[in-house]
């Protein structure tokens, strides 16, 4: 068993990289906790993105001083115009609690402001944005959270997500607990401390997060995808796709090809 759940898994946003947003790789030590860090930076061109269940929650830091929020797991997409400068910093959802003094339970859906999470987060936002870098502001967020860090992952969850995965989320929650030697309830309770959400909501959208990074491939089969992700039929995909990303997987991977086209050639 691994408890670094990224060297098997990652998690992908609805838009290609590069879309107003550039992301960051954490360092070393953080990098079985947080997916990246990212600066959205106003773009004319783009005046919306959609936001898609990424198995991830933020910390979101306007760079004007407004308020800084903590955005939860969430198993919604939205379109959310886009008006100023941020800077962010993305967890995996199963890797966050580790950081935070409190459960989860409220941030599923949902955003709570950063003090209600984290202490003294106002002298480290007041950093970053005087910043004169991005490298900095990377800087300057990473050691705030190696000394945040307390290292108390629940293993029942990294065991379960592990075994979860490498079964293409196939699983269910009755074999899930049994693997992992503890009852349903048990292992419900912990999955909503520690991350937000129930067992079966997070071993859905893994199964679409590995979905969606199928159907962006070159060699996309649904009828593969539908087999391999353990659906029923390939209706059964299709209606599950939508429900998570909000369009059809036909408009969203013509929005992706569209976008990443334009991208690629307007740097």
């Amino acid at each position: 068993m691994s408890f670094s759940l990224d060297k098997i898994f990652t998690t992908h946003t609805a838009l290609p990289k590069n879309v107003g947003v550039v992301e960051i790789d954490p360092n070393a030590a953080l990098r079985p906790y947080v997916r990246c860090f990212w600066k959205y930076n106003d773009c004319p061109n783009v005046r919306e993105l959609r936001i898609i269940p990424d198995c991830c929650a933020d910390i979101i830091i306007p760079l004007d001083g407004s308020p800084s929020i903590f955005v939860g797991a969430s198993d919604k997409s939205f379109v959310t115009p886009h008006t100023g400068n941020v800077f962010g910093i993305r967890f995996y959802a199963w890797a966050v609690a580790p950081f935070l003094h409190i459960g989860l339970k409220e941030s599923f859906n949902g955003a709570v402001p950063i003090d209600y999470i984290l202490n003294n987060f106002d002298r480290v936002q007041s950093a970053i944005i005087a910043a004169d870098t991005t490298t900095r502001q990377v800087e300057l967020a990473e050691k705030y959270l190696l000394e945040l860090f307390d290292g108390k992952l629940c293993f029942d969850i990294m065991n379960g997500l592990y075994c979860a995965i490498n079964d293409n989320c196939r699983i269910t929650v009755k074999t899930l607990s049994d693997y992992c030697a503890v009852s349903k309830r048990t292992l419900e309770r912990k999955f909503i401390d520690n991350i937000g959400i129930s067992p079966k909501t997070m071993i859905d959208l893994l199964r679409y997060q590995l979905l969606w990074q199928d159907c962006i491939g070159r060699d996309f089969s649904s009828a593969d995808s539908a087999y391999k992700l353990g659906y029923y039929d390939e209706a059964h995909m299709y209606n599950n796709f939508k429900m998570f990303h909000g369009i059809t997987m036909s408009a969203a991977r013509a929005e992706y090809a569209k976008l990443s086209r334009f991208y690629n050639t307007n740097k």
